[in-house]
This record gives structure tokens, C-alpha cells and sequence, in this order.
């Protein structure tokens, strides 16, 4: 066994084997219910956690041996029986800038925290970069294949945050890309086309890097989904319109869930509600992540989604995990937290 998985028990592989069975049944029933899905406690995480201050990206080894301490010292936690703690490893290189850098943005840490820096060109300036050719993906693959390999394939691993083209488009062009949208569509139009290629061309450079079985999306450890579905961020589509989504960016949003079998989840965390009309449509878009300000409206996302759409939800300050619970009794929701007693 790789040194750094000595903890790694029977017990806690097979309470993981088994909560990765319920999911499935849960993913495939239609069935209202609700299970639990919560990451290990923040001083053992890295990464998008915050603990984690080895350069991933240049020190793969010495990063992931400081991983596998972390979640040793948490191995209990994984070997709970009724909240799912996935046995995962995050490998969010530059955090939510990822994408930003392999389009030519500057990324530079700050007190733990990844920032981007806008570029200087019109977004109809915007060029594809030769993928193949990007030290940053390049090196972000070589951490996956290593993970993979010191880990024997007995660890999930996530991709990066691969985000969307709506995020990457304000990381890269901030209130440019949004005064396009509105009064000169075909310069955002085509930013925003260009931004799509590079993510969807990382999802298929991850989707061989790591098996099916094996991957899993960004913040997998509360996000975490059966094999085979992908992810797209929707932060920064509550500043859209309905009309503008629509016209804009719904279709890129559509086709990057597409590109996974069995479709994807949406991340939502401020006021989304003017596009549930079209979410409901997308036949790909399987889960809605609802935390923070997104939490807050979960009953009308309740109400508004399909019965085969799946809420994923996050307790905060203005939303209870008994709130939860209670839309929990008409459709599947998995609840991001400890799955108190008694539910």
C-alpha cells in the first residue's frame, strides 16, 4: 500500500463503497428523500478549505503527502455510516481562476486566496490557446495522473474548478463582458465562444486523465455525484437577465452539461431565480447546488424544477437543516451538512 494511505482501513473502504451504492439507488430512484452529503472537518482539508499552502502545480508530491496527512487525521470521519464524507482529493489548482490562467490571465495568491487579474484586450480580441501547449493544464494533469498513481486508484480525485462562461467571462473582462452582452453582442458572443472551447477542451483533457469511476467535480467533498456527471458554476448569473441568459449563455451552459453522459449539476450561491424557466427545460442540468443567498429561495426551486431534478442544499445562518428536510419529504435533496439525528 502507498505509505501515504496507511490509514486507509477496511472499515472505512467499505462505509465509502457503500455510501457511493445509496447515491447510485438515490440518483436512479424517483423517489422524494434525503441523504447526507458533508466534506471532513476544515483543519484536516486543502485546497478550495483553505489549508493547504504547498504550491500543488510544483511540488506534486510534496503536496500530496501533506494531503494525506490532513486526511488521516480525519480518517474516522470517513468511516461514518450515515453522512456520505467522500474519500476525495481536491485537485483545484488556482481555485476559481483555473481556467482564467489558461486563457492568458495573471493568477497570483493573496493570504491563501487565488485572484486573476482582467485582461487588456476587447473581448473580440480573445484567441483559443494551443491546449496542448499550456504549461499550467500540463502540469495540472501531471498532478492528476500522479494523484491516481499514489493513490491506486482507491481515492476519488476532482477536477479543477472548470467554472463557466459566464464567471470566466467577468474573471477576464469584469463589467466589459456584461455592457457587450447588452450593446455589442457579437464582441461578448464571441468571447464567450472561445472561453466554452477551453473549458469543454479541460473537461475531455481531465475526462483522460482520470478514469469515470474515479473523477468527480469540483468541491466533490459536498457536491460529490454518482461517475459519469460534470458541473458548471452559475455564480454570475444573477446578474443576467432572464431575456440575456437566455439569448447568451444558456445554450454554452446547456452544451458543456452535455458533453457528460449523464448530464450535471449547476452551482448556485446569490439571487438565480428569474432563470428557473429555463433550467426546468435543460434536459442535461440533472442537480441544482443551491448555498448561501441560493439556499434561501430553495422552496421556489422546489417548486419550480422538474420532479426529476435534484436540489442540492447547503445549511447558512438564514436557511435550517429542518428547512431542508422539509422539501426533503417531496423530492430528492441532499442535505450538505451532518445528517442530524432523528432525520
Amino acid at each position: 500500500m502507498e505509505p501515504g494511505l496507511h490509514w486507509l482501513t477496511r472499515g472505512i473502504e467499505e462505509a465509502q463503497a457503500a455510501h457511493r451504492e445509496r447515491l447510485e439507488r438515490f440518483f436512479a430512484s424517483a423517489e422524494p428523500g434525503l441523504i447526507a452529503i458533508d466534506g471532513p472537518m476544515p483543519g484536516a482539508s486543502h485546497g478550495l478549505w483553505g489549508t493547504n499552502a504547498i504550491d500543488m502545480l510544483a511540488e506534486p508530491d510534496a503536496w500530496l503527502d501533506d494531503v494525506f496527512a490532513g486526511m488521516a487525521a480525519c480518517a474516522d470521519l470517513y468511516a461514518d455510516t450515515r453522512t456520505y464524507r467522500p474519500l476525495l482529493i481536491e485537485l483545484d489548482a488556482l481555485g476559481t481562476h483555473f481556467v482564467d490562467a489558461l486563457l492568458g490571465a495573471s493568477v497570483r495568491f493573496h493570504e491563501g486566496q487565488a485572484w486573476s487579474e482582467p485582461l487588456e484586450i476587447a473581448p473580440e480580441e480573445l484567441r483559443r490557446p494551443d491546449l496542448a501547449r499550456c504549461r499550467v493544464l500540463d502540469r495540472a494533469l501531471a498532478l492528476a495522473r500522479r494523484a491516481l498513481e499514489r493513490t491506486e486508484g482507491r481515492v476519488l480525485l476532482s477536477t479543477p474548478v472548470l467554472s463557466c462562461p459566464v464567471n470566466i467571462g467577468m474573471n477576464l473582462f469584469g463589467g466589459r463582458l456584461l455592457e457587450d452582452v447588452a450593446v455589442r453582442p457579437e464582441a461578448a458572443r464571441h468571447a464567450l465562444s472561445v472561453i466554452t472551447e477551453v473549458i469543454a477542451g479541460s473537461m475531455r483533457a481531465f475526462a483522460e486523465a482520470i478514469p469515470e469511476h474515479i473523477r468527480r467535480v469540483s468541491v466533490g467533498c459536498s457536491r460529490c455525484m454518482p461517475p459519469g456527471f460534470g458541473l458548471i458554476d452559475g455564480c454570475a448569473t444573477q446578474l443576467l437577465s432572464a431575456r440575456h441568459y437566455a439569448a447568451h449563455f444558456a445554450e454554452l451552459d446547456d452544451g458543456l452539461l452535455r458533453l457528460h453522459h449523464r448530464g450535471g449539476m449547476i452551482h448556485l450561491c446569490g439571487a438565480h431565480t428569474q432563470h428557473l424557466p429555463i433550467w426546468r427545460s435543460m434536459r442535461a442540468l440533472t442537480c441544482l447546488q443551491l448555498n448561501d443567498r441560493a439556499a434561501e429561495d430553495l422552496e421556489q426551486y422546489d417548486a419550480a424544477l422538474r420532479p426529476d431534478q435534484i436540489v442540492y442544499a447547503a445549511p447558512c445562518e438564514t436557511v435550517s437543516v429542518e428547512r431542508i428536510a422539509a422539501v426533503g419529504r417531496r423530492r430528492r435533496v441532499v442535505l450538505q451538512a451532518t445528517l442530524p439525528d432523528g432525520l
